[in-house]
């Protein structure tokens, strides 16, 4: 078996010594292919302006996060580049400026009058955020990470991080904030299946999605209460209105831990001989086994996840109809490490740090559990008068149906759920935006009926009760943008009714009611200091209710193996946070400081209590919320400098975090340590067209000194470094199409680490090498 595995790493070695012998032994056939990197920025502010389309003979391109992008000449091209953006002026790049350019060229795009309709319809690149603190993934960044979840592909942005549950199961996390505090907005519709605990991954499939925006500000008013701490916005990139014939792409990935098998596949275009008709099918799957530390494999940790989504557009004039259905499923093998045990068995478990239950690779998941289903229907309409302004209606439903299976000492009736939760939301939204001159002016409503009850059957008593809740909420915003700086206020109104009703351990009936009400409010601005440089400001005060977990849970949390108890006497949070932030873009030099201060009155979190909970899968450290006013502070620090423009370049990423109690100084559980990236990144140009990229990457993470060690179960992790390669290749074919191929290799040298915001690191360690390799066929 060793002498397998060791066969297997010398092939890979092998493969990835012969991909970089390949770059780098190109570097003198540089000459022969003439290759120009394009910066599209706003004429007026300077920003880089992404996701525009060029296009030049029959090639067609798009900006990245950066605003650029970079194109390859032929020897029989006879045009220039066209390069348009809606709601900019079309620009152009003549051939000979092209062919005379050796490095960089810089396209300043003129913003159009009437902007209002084209800045709606690109979506993420909306001027709303112009004010705000935000990072966006880009759909080539999305590409790049087939098969990982939505949290683990967000950790490349500074300041964000991830609350895990093992290997299998992670929720992002911002600014040291988590759970309902983060926002998740899928297409326009806010996520309403986050609510059952913090060991529920999001039902979210990351591939079907052009563009991630990250917001770290407190976007409240804009969003609603559970945006406290920022919001993930997640949108699919415009419909191909009144374009011809059958474009898209699919993708294949293979990872070695765990032997994950992914691919998705994604269909678009209009309806023949009716171009205002437009759809786009999409469809995923991926097949893991149990993943492994490492120096051993983590028992039951596969995952089955199968997504399919269904859009559907139509345009005409001045008024536009979509609608959208998902369906996502997803089945989690849980690590059983921490069930059935004694105090005294816990407690070994505890010292010896990894599990003492094993067995060879397999991809069957078996008893613990999690299996959900997630059901998306949206539809949307927007009509724009240039008078009256742009008016947008949207309705949707979400219908969740979760299982969890957890190890029965009776093995009978293993196939029965322990708990089974099916939750229904219905979400109505409606907004008016006008832009008059330098003014933009923005009105909306939100409603939100959510039903959420357990189904019979499970023999156990449900962590949560039955529950209806009632939101509705109502905003208003304003801007003023100059030519070389922005305005911005916001005002909202929230109202949350909830009623519960359920039995208790000891089968005693309870019921409440609960009602609050909330005004929140935000002023942010930005201003240009010179040409690529901004400074970005934004305050807000914002409040988020308590949710029924955190009031009412009681009962086992199967992925974290610990019993928690909620507290019904909990208050509404309330948040101060002031976020400002530093750029700075130029041709050789990126850079991106983010500063923050957050006063949270009434900050609801939960820890360890040093007690153990008694049940019938056994004895469980007890967890209870718990609700103290709270410090938070930090920064994000990301830049980028190109040693060679086009070619090499070298980036420095960190993010800290302070968080403690107000009055006593007392340090809060999962806040996230230190964290720094150093990446170093390479790009050649080879013969026939092909580009190649390879870039090496180092992690540093410390350790959490700042901890309340007599509540925890264990001590902080010690600190770890984890190395990282990427390499692809990229071949520009006819038209439209592409074909990438890209290796990937995370924690390189197979270090063993634990990661503290990582709840099974009580019982385990965290993932060992994992090696990707991914092919992607665009057409």
């Amino acid at each position: 078996m060793c002498y397998l595995h060791l066969h297997r790493w010398r092939r890979a070695g092998f493969l990835m010594s012969l991909l970089c012998l390949l770059i780098l032994g190109s570097a003198d056939l540089m000459a022969q292919s003439h290759s120009v990197r394009i910066q599209v920025l706003d004429e007026h502010t300077g920003d880089p302006l992404v996701a525009a389309v060029a296009h030049i003979g029959k090639k067609t391109m798009q900006t990245d996060a950066k605003g650029q992008l970079i194109l390859t000449l032929d020897a029989e091209e006879t045009d220039g580049l066209h390069v348009h953006l809606l709601g900019y002026h079309e620009g152009f790049i003549p051939l000979k400026q092209l062919r005379a350019t050796t490095e960089l060229y810089t396209l300043y795009l003129h913003p159009e009058e009437r902007s209002l309709s084209s800045v709606t319809v690109v979506g993420s690149r909306s001027t709303r955020l112009v004010n705000s603190v935000s990072t966006k993934v880009s759909s080539i960044q999305l590409e790049r990470n087939l098969g990982r979840s939505l949290a683990s592909l967000l950790t490349d942005i500074s300041g964000v991080t991830s609350l895990q549950t093992g290997t299998t199961t992670a929720k992002p996390v911002i600014h040291g904030m988590y759970g309902t505090r983060v926002l998740l907005v899928n297409n326009g519709v806010r996520l309403s299946g986050q609510q059952w605990g913090d060991d529920h991954a999001p039902e979210v499939d990351a591939e079907s999605n052009g563009s991630i925006q990250v917001i770290k500000g407190a976007e409240a008013v804009r969003y609603g209460a559970e945006a406290i701490a920022g919001a993930i916005v997640m949108d699919q990139l415009p419909l191909p209105y009144g374009e011809e014939g059958l474009r898209g792409a699919v993708a294949g990935a293979y990872a070695s831990n765990g032997h994950r098998l992914s691919s998705s596949v994604r269909l678009e275009g209009t309806l023949p001989g009716y171009s205002p008709l437009a759809y786009r099918l999409q469809t995923s799957y991926t097949n893991a086994g149990d993943r492994s530390s490492a120096h051993y494999l983590l028992m039951n940790t596969g995952v089955r996840e199968l997504n399919n989504a269904l859009t559907l557009g139509w345009r005409k004039d001045r008024l536009t109809l979509e609608g959208l259905f998902s369906r996502y499923q997803n089945k989690t093998g849980l690590l059983p490490s921490g069930h059935l045990r004694s105090r005294e068995g816990m407690a070994e478990l505890l010292e010896r740090g990894k599990p003492d239950l094993f067995r060879p690779f397999s991809r069957e998941i078996g008893s613990p559990y999690h299996s959900v289903v997630h059901y998306l229907t949206r539809l949307k309409g927007t009509w724009h008068d240039e008078r009256l302004g742009l008016f947008s209606l949207q309705g949707s439903l979400q219908q969740d149906r979760r299982e969890e299976y957890a190890i029965r000492r009776n093995s009978a009736y293993s196939a029965v759920p322990t708990l089974s939760l099916s939750l229904s939301s219905l979400q109505l939204d409606a907004s008016w935006r006008k832009h008059y001159h330098h003014w933009d002016s923005e009105v909306g409503l939100h409603g939100e009926y959510l039903d959420n009850y357990s189904n019979a059957g499970t023999g156990f008593t449900p962590p949560i009760p039955n529950y209806t809740q009632l939101s509705w909420g109502g905003y208003a915003l304003q801007r003023y943008q100059a030519e070389r700086f922005g305005l911005e206020a916001g005002l909202r109104l929230d109202r949350m009714t909830m009623s519960v009703a359920g039995y208790d351990i000891a089968g005693e009936y309870f019921s409440g009611d609960h009602a609050f009400t909330n005004l929140t409010y935000t002023l942010g601005g930005h201003l240009h200091l010179w040409r690529g440089g901004k400074v970005t400001s934004n305050v807000g005060l914002a409040f988020r209710a308590p949710h029924v977990q955190e009031l009412y849970s009681l009962g086992s949390q199967h992925g974290s193996a610990i019993f928690v108890y909620g507290d019904r006497t909990l208050r509404s949070e309330r948040g101060y946070k002031w976020v400002t932030s530093l750029s700075h873009h130029t041709d050789r030099w990126d850079m991106t400081l983010d500063g923050y201060l957050q006063w949270m009155d009434g900050y609801i979190y939960e820890e360890p209590s040093n007690e153990y909970a008694q049940t019938l899968a056994g004895e469980y450290p007890i967890f209870r919320y718990r609700q103290r006013d709270a410090f938070f502070r930090g920064f994000d620090l990301d830049t980028r400098y190109y040693v060679l423009p086009q070619h090499l370049y070298a980036r420095l990423k960190g993010s800290m975090v302070w968080a403690e109690e107000r009055k006593t100084g007392r340090y809060f559980p999962y806040i996230p340590a230190l964290r720094l990236t150093e990446e170093v990144g390479l790009r050649l140009d080879l013969p026939k067209y092909w580009e190649s990229e390879l870039s090496v990457s180092h992690l540093f993470v410390d350790r959490q000194h700042r901890f309340d060690r007599s509540t925890d179960l264990t001590d902080s992790p010690a600190p770890y470094h984890l190395f990282g390669l990427e390499a692809s290749l990229t071949k520009p074919l006819r038209g439209r199409q592409s074909l990438r191929l890209t290796l990937s290799v995370d924690n390189l040298f197979n270090t063993e680490y634990k990661e503290y915001t990582n709840r099974a690191r009580y019982y385990a360690h965290d993932a060992g090498r994992d090696i990707r390799l991914a092919l992607r066929w665009h057409f």
